[in-house]
């Protein structure tokens, strides 16, 4: 992968980060309700589990978003469409790879 590099637009960029920003806000609402709630309760300690783990996902996403390879499988090091990456933004395997896993 090395020197590779992802070319998004502008807008492009501007529309993930507000994605990314849009989603870190939802899950932290998610986590501080999570949290008022009986968490011996084996779903909702799954829940908040869950929240937490696609929280730091998200926010390594957003950390890495003006990288130049932003946007490059981990795996293969092929381009991570950005239809994919709006719609899983946190996204670091293009599809064949993480159809793959």
């Amino acid at each position: 992968m090395g020197d590779r590099m992802h070319y998004f637009t502008i807008e492009q960029r501007e529309a993930l980060e507000r994605l990314l920003k849009s989603r870190i806000d939802i899950l932290r609402d998610e986590i501080a309700e999570d949290r008022k709630t009986d968490l011996n309760a084996e779903p909702e300690a799954a829940a908040l589990k869950r929240d937490v783990e696609e929280l730091r996902a998200v926010e390594e996403a957003l950390a890495k978003l003006h990288q130049p390879d932003f946007g490059l499988c981990a795996e293969c090091g092929g381009e991570i469409p950005f239809s994919r990456l709006t719609a899983n933004l946190s996204a670091t395997r293009c599809m064949a790879c993480a159809s793959r896993r």
